[in-house]
């Protein structure tokens, strides 16, 4: 078997289509701080976890350089599977869900990793361990150091080796076609860290480490503490994060709203507790209340509702042609992923399927598309047909998207209580 690294055309010619389709699954995507990533040395991703294979292929695609990644082990136990996921060029790696004992394999791993990146071939492996699709971050754990302090250990006197922080936040954990926002922190000179605290134990040097990309990645993401006020936070966040960049006239870019949302949290997480109670509680209050009521978190974003409702009412009424025809193209891969989703319990998983199931079944839709209307049509007709099947499957999600979004901003209109405490909570939020 070819070592997992080495380049292979068709690989390369792939991921071309793979990044594609990976961006059109997000109705918009920012990447910030792509400068920040080191040329001179071995570099490791380390990306917050939250939503699953998209995690990966949104590490993937940063830009067309191979990467290899890790994924757990129980994965890899069929042979045929095996063989397909080292292609795609991810190795497994023990847990200690799988056993202490299978662990010493993880040994194994470890050497092929740091082959890897002796070869300056970029490594990805999520410090968490786990998902989780929340706003927060899971304690790390250590195998992403040791893969580090190893690789360090064998060519660090030739060239450095680098942990690069990669927050990854989206729109929406569950829906397809939200938004995606990578901010690369500053990377983490392993190296150099190193040579400073080499009077340190192994053990003190890895919490070291742990600790500094822990907060690193705080820095990267819009971090809730993950305690009794988070939804009151989140909420909070929701209801003033957009009214306050409107108020300095700021662009509503994914990376200003992030900031925003880092701002009202450390603003209220180091104020005294008195002085938010109140808040907080009128928070977790229409929190509540929109669950109760299915009303969407970007309805209570914007301060323009009934604007907004006959801009999307028009919009509904004019692609409604597009979106039906659209429908008809796109209901076999809509209503398998549908099936398969409704029956995944781990919500988390949801928007990889989709991708994964849109991804196989888009090629063999475009071509039967593309059959059936130069077999029925004028060439010029097919053409045409054809070039407004490509987005099909972004029209239709957007498209319900838009209905579901108008049907929520109206149960807000309609909602007295909610709208009076969103209004108060705007008024008196914390500067």
């Amino acid at each position: 078997m070819k070592r997992i690294q080495e380049k292979n055309w068709v690989y390369s010619l792939a991921q071309y289509y793979v990044n594609a389709s990976f961006f059109i699954a997000y109705r918009r995507c920012e990447y910030i701080g792509t400068e920040k990533i080191p040329n001179d040395g071995a570099i490791i991703f380390a990306p917050n976890h939250t939503n699953c294979l998209q995690d990966a292929l949104a590490v993937l695609a940063l830009n067309h350089t191979p990467k290899v990644f890790v994924a757990r082990a129980d994965i890899f136990k069929n042979k045929k599977l095996r063989g397909i996921l080292h292609w795609l060029k991810i190795m497994p790696i023990m847990r200690i869900r799988d056993g202490y004992s299978n662990l010493q394999k993880n040994d194994e791993i470890m050497r092929y990793a740091i082959d890897v990146l002796e070869e300056k071939v970029p490594f990805c492996i999520m410090p968490e361990g786990r998902h989780r699709p929340k706003h927060s971050l899971l304690p790390l754990v250590k195998g992403i150091f040791r893969i580090a302090m190893q690789a360090n250990e064998k060519f660090g006197a030739e060239m450095p080796v680098y942990i690069v922080p990669f927050g990854i936040e989206y729109g929406n954990f569950f829906r397809f076609r939200s938004s995606l926002l990578v901010e690369i922190g500053n990377p983490i000179n392993i190296t150099s860290y190193l040579k400073e605290n080499n009077a340190l134990s192994v053990a003190e040097q890895m919490n070291g480490l742990k600790e500094m990309l822990t907060n690193a990645l705080k820095e990267s993401i819009f971090y809730i503490p993950d305690n009794e006020n988070y939804n009151a936070l989140l909420t909070l966040c929701q209801i003033c994060s957009e009214a306050r960049l409107s108020a300095a006239h700021k662009r509503k870019t994914l990376h200003n709203r992030l900031m925003e949302n880092k701002k009202i949290v450390e603003t209220v997480c180091n104020s005294p507790k008195e002085k938010t109670k109140a808040l907080l509680e009128q928070c977790e209050e229409v929190f509540t209340l929109s669950q109760a009521n299915r009303i969407s978190a970007n309805s209570l974003k914007t301060e323009h509702l009934t604007r907004r409702i006959i801009g999307r009412i028009l919009c509904l009424i004019i692609f409604l042609p597009y979106f039906l025809t659209a429908l008809i193209i796109d209901a076999p891969i809509i209503i398998l992923s549908e099936i398969i989703v409704s029956k995944i319990k781990d919500k988390a998983f949801c928007n990889s399927v989709r991708f994964v199931i849109n991804l196989l079944l888009a090629p063999i839709m475009y071509l039967i598309v593309a059959i059936f209307s130069f077999v029925h049509l004028a060439w010029w007709q097919a053409v045409i047909v054809l070039l407004l099947s490509i987005p099909a499957h972004a029209v239709v999600h957007d498209y319900a998207r838009n209905a579901r979004l108008t049907i929520s901003d109206i149960k807000l209109l309609c909602n007295k209580k909610i709208k009076s405490l969103i209004f108060i909570i705007r008024k008196n939020s914390l500067p």
